[in-house]
């Protein structure tokens, strides 16, 4: 019994202990004395740097791993590939396409006078998540639409879903760096940092707008947790399991898609973490579908947490954005996949 709850506790112990940590590292030092007091006391001086800033940004980290790890778990399951992550299957692309279209027209509307210190000041916080989903949902609708075989057999190819969303993704990522390049230098460099994934002056009025969708999702995933096992096996086992493939496929992207697009709305399009996290749970061992949704949303957490609190000491005073680390540790590590499937 001991060895069971201690298997379930372990997750979220690790993610508490990189929270705590990363509550005292920054720009500017803290004791744990402050980290303390942060928590329990009225905040001042330095408790209430961690309290106002470091408190909301961790709590922004956790719910984009959250997202992006659900997210890459049910796409590697449903299209039967461990390298497919919301990136390559065009949801960030179309996420990104539609937020960075409404901060194009947004600045145009500032007066010259006035400055932006961040992409969302002109953007109500309570529809980016609305934005980021339509965005979202659109590229994949656009990729089911173009993946669906007509014929005997109709129904959705997780290879022909895959090239498909590797072609919407390059092309909707075109064409928002396109419109990024075609703003004002002041609003470029807004967009680009947005679109490097950054929770840079992220709180919780950009928090909780997404917290809906978080309970949404993993509403769905439970729900869903029996068809998403089943897909794990060949399609005629899963047939035989009682699973509408053409139904429970298309519904499971559509969750997977909520989710990813709702994280691009708080932090842009952080990389890797949904192909890496599933990666994670599977060399680790976990098997069991309850036990593998469990161990990625606290393994995603907890990268997003660890690579946000390292890109802000790496080359302080200057603060590297999340996605960067993220991807600098997930290019290497998707090498090494790539290379296995390759050899096996």
């Amino acid at each position: 019994m001991s060895g069971t709850v201690l298997k379930w506790a372990a997750w979220p112990l690790l993610l508490l202990v990189l929270s705590i940590v990363s509550l005292r590292m920054g720009v500017t030092g803290a004791s744990w004395a402050d980290v303390w007091y942060s928590l329990g006391h009225a905040p001042q001086g330095q408790a209430g740097i961690i309290a106002d800033y470091r408190l909301p940004r961790i709590s922004a980290a956790i719910v984009v791993g959250i997202h992006f790890a659900l997210a890459g778990l049910i796409m590697q399951i449903v299209l039967r590939n461990p390298l497919a992550d919301p990136t390559i299957f065009g949801i960030s692309g179309g996420a990104s396409l539609t937020i960075v279209s409404a901060m194009a027209v947004s600045l145009a509307l500032v007066p010259t006078d006035q400055t932006v210190s961040a992409s969302t000041d002109y953007i109500p916080l309570g529809i980016l998540p609305y934005i980021a989903l339509v965005g979202g949902l659109s590229a994949t609708l656009l990729v089911l639409a173009l993946s669906w075989e007509r014929g005997p057999g109709r129904g959705f190819s997780p290879q022909r879903m895959t090239l498909t969303g590797v072609i919407i993704g390059a092309i909707l990522n075109a064409i928002v760096m396109a419109l990024v390049l075609s703003m004002s230098e002041a609003s470029t460099e807004l967009a680009i940092l947005w679109l490097a994934g950054s929770l840079y002056a992220r709180d919780f009025s950009h928090l909780l707008p997404t917290l809906p969708w978080t309970l949404i999702g993993l509403v769905a995933i439970v729900v869903l947790s029996r068809s998403l096992s089943a897909l794990r096996l060949d399609v005629h086992s899963a047939q035989s399991l009682g699973v509408n493939l053409r139904l429970a496929r298309p519904l499971l992207i559509v969750v997977a898609a909520s989710l990813a697009a709702s994280g691009v709305a708080i932090a842009g399009p952080v990389g890797f973490v949904g192909l890496l996290v599933p990666y994670i749970a599977k060399v680790i061992g976990v098997r069991q579908m309850s036990y593998q949704i469990w161990v990625c949303c606290f393994i995603g957490a907890a990268l997003v947490v660890a690579s946000d609190t390292l890109g802000r000491i790496i080359a302080a005073p200057v603060e590297v954005p999340v996605g960067i680390i993220t991807s600098l540790i997930g290019a290497p590590l998707f090498a090494l996949i790539l290379n296995r499937n390759l050899r096996s």
